[in-house]
């Protein structure tokens, strides 16, 4: 999973852009979009520009919390942060989305997949900036136990570099998602690669 950094489409004006027509050179991702500071009406015609190319990749686009931007914009999935309106209520709201959310503990975690989620993001796993305010890093060790006490797949997230996903597929993820790994738009099809040499075929 990529996930979209939140600051840098204004401050590298089309990073997003260029992030979703690189798909086109990449294997299939889910590609998550938080630009929160963006206003509605800007993220509604980011998301309904880059959905297209995110469609021909066989890719996937979610977008952070916004609903009815994700359905306004043909994108096919809602992410949830954890504070966010309960899972079932957006569950019936925005029928035929995939809804995930993020977990960063273990009652969190618990709790959301029971509330017919699709998936789970779960973390921090290692130390890394953009995941600081959400607590110290979780640890391969709490991820297995996640792993092995929900039924819904659980991506891991924070600090996950290519040579670092293996152990998460090993805990018991469905796949690992990042954001850092990812602004250099040009090497993007290369490093989905490098991604995917660490898993298992």
């Amino acid at each position: 999973m990529i996930v979209s950094s939140g600051g840098e489409h204004l401050a590298q004006r089309g990073l997003v852009l260029k992030q979703a027509q690189a798909l086109a050179r990449s294997a299939p991702v889910i590609f998550q979009i938080r630009e929160k500071m963006l206003d509605a009406a800007s993220l509604w015609m980011l998301c309904h520009e880059i959905a297209p190319f995110i469609d021909a990749a066989g890719s996937l686009l979610t977008v952070n919390e916004r609903f009815d931007i994700a359905l306004a914009s043909g994108a096919k999935g809602v992410h949830l942060p954890e504070s966010s309106c309960p899972a079932d209520t957006v569950r019936k709201t925005a029928r035929g989305l995939i809804v995930g959310q993020s977990a960063h503990s273990e009652t969190v975690a618990l709790k959301a997949s029971s509330a017919g989620l699709d998936y789970l993001l779960f973390g921090p796993l290692f130390h890394t900036p953009s995941k600081a305010p959400f607590g110290p890093p979780q640890g391969l060790e709490q991820l297995q136990e996640i792993c092995e006490k929900v039924r819904i797949p659980v991506f891991a997230v924070g600090g996950i570099t290519p040579d670092k996903a293996l152990a998460c597929i090993e805990c018991g993820a469905w796949g690992v998602a990042a954001l850092t790994p990812f602004l250099d738009a040009g090497s993007m099809p290369e490093t989905v690669s490098r991604y995917l040499s660490f898993m298992p075929s």
